[in-house]
């Protein structure tokens, strides 16, 4: 990385490539992470571990990946190079693309593990540096930001599996070669050395000594809670779809209509939150998004379909506005609130699916997706605690 670049580094054109490597380096790294589950059945063909077992490097892969992630943003708030943004996508390239290579359920837990960690590592400093980064236009950036990591997710089992259909599992190492090429772009073009992070005092949105605790805490469980919804759905809508006897092709489908739908709205919800402050999208987000869930449950066919798009575009516009708010109200610690708000909450949620499971194996799966929307409007009374931000683009 070039010292000279610092300087340069804060003109619009070179804020631009700075946002669009850390924006590939975000499809990058999570294209690796959605490795797991399409292999699961090819593992536990040549290795004989049970499904229980199979499971169990689910969570595990949400733990190292997820709830981790605070460790790595208290760090990266305390460095001054971006070490965590170029290590972490090479460890995650290098371990996870090792899974095929693994002879036992142990050998492929700990490449989960060790692979989940550069995940845990890139996030934080990634999202930090992201809103640093973006000027007045902090919204649109994490916008790109997120929607990148979840195409790279999204596409990662399409990777993944061309490779092995054509090479065979033994070959999977050989995508680690588009990780690498990634990392090293990100070493070479980054800025070496990093700006400041605003200092609490100077920025007008910055949470008092007194308040700032408590905001944090109900931004935190706004994204937990909507983080629970979704990944509620998306683990039960095919079985939940399939009772109703939809076919498995359109039950199957229906998880890639809410995702991309998701992703349409995370790429539409920062822009709209700089023009008309982050507080109205997060408020219409868990509100408007509720009557489109209730349809979805009580309505068949096509219409169903439309009804379940339209809530996941209006309730994931939210997921990057949450982040720069938080962001925003502790510019100090960039790093660690946006671990909080990206990848511990999540991977909280998460840990919930199993409760979840055994509740709707006892009361069925309507009942208890309807319970998931009631959640919503817990969400929505929490949001408004939260402070006005309406900002003015210039």
């Amino acid at each position: 990385m070039n010292e000279q670049r610092l300087e340069t580094d804060s003109r619009p054109a070179h804020a631009n490539r700075t946002i669009g490597l850390l924006s590939l380096g975000h499809f990058t790294n999570d294209t690796y992470t959605g490795y797991l589950a399409p292999l699961l059945p090819l593992l536990v063909q040549k290795i004989g571990f049970s499904l229980t077992l199979a499971g169990v490097l689910v969570s595990i892969q949400a733990i190292a990946s997820s709830l981790l992630q605070p460790v790595f943003g208290m760090l990266s708030d305390r460095l001054r190079r971006p070490l965590l943004v170029v290590i972490g996508p090479l460890l995650t390239a290098l371990l996870l693309s090792a899974i095929g290579l693994a002879r036992s359920w142990t050998q492929v837990a700990c490449l989960i593990v060790l692979g989940g960690l550069g995940t845990a590592a890139f996030h934080p400093q990634a999202a930090s540096l992201t809103s640093r980064f973006s000027s007045g236009r902090k919204g649109l950036a994490m916008s790109v930001f997120v929607t990148a990591g979840s195409a790279g997710h999204a596409m990662g089992p399409i990777f993944i599996l061309s490779v092995v259909t054509l090479f065979g599992l033994n070959y999977s190492w050989i995508t680690v070669f588009w990780g690498a090429a990634v990392a090293f772009l990100l070493w070479r073009y980054l800025p070496s050395t990093l700006p400041a992070a605003v200092p609490a005092h100077a920025s007008p949105h910055a949470a008092g000594r007194n308040g700032g605790k408590c905001l944090l805490i109900v931004i935190w469980l706004i994204v937990f809670l909507r983080a629970f919804v979704i990944d509620s759905f998306l683990a039960f809508n095919p079985l939940f779809l399939h009772q109703k006897q939809y076919s498995v092709m359109l039950a199957g489908a229906a998880n890639t209509i809410f995702e991309i739908s998701g992703s349409a709205g995370t790429l539409l919800g920062g822009p709209i939150s700089d023009r008309f402050g982050r507080k109205s999208i997060i408020l219409f987000s868990l509100l408007g998004s509720i009557p489109l869930f209730w349809l979805f449950l009580h309505t068949n066919g096509i219409p169903a379909l439309i009804y379940l798009g339209l809530a996941g575009a209006i309730l994931y516009s939210s997921v990057p506005v949450t982040i720069i708010m938080a962001q925003e109200l502790f510019p100090h610690r960039s790093g660690a609130v946006s671990s909080l708000t990206m990848g511990f909450a999540w991977g909280m949620a998460g840990l919930l699916l199993t409760p979840f499971g055994a509740i709707a194996e006892k009361i069925g799966l309507g009942p208890a997706l309807q319970g998931m929307v009631i959640i919503l409007p817990l969400a929505f009374l929490l949001a408004l605690w939260l402070p006005n931000q309406k900002r003015k683009i210039v």
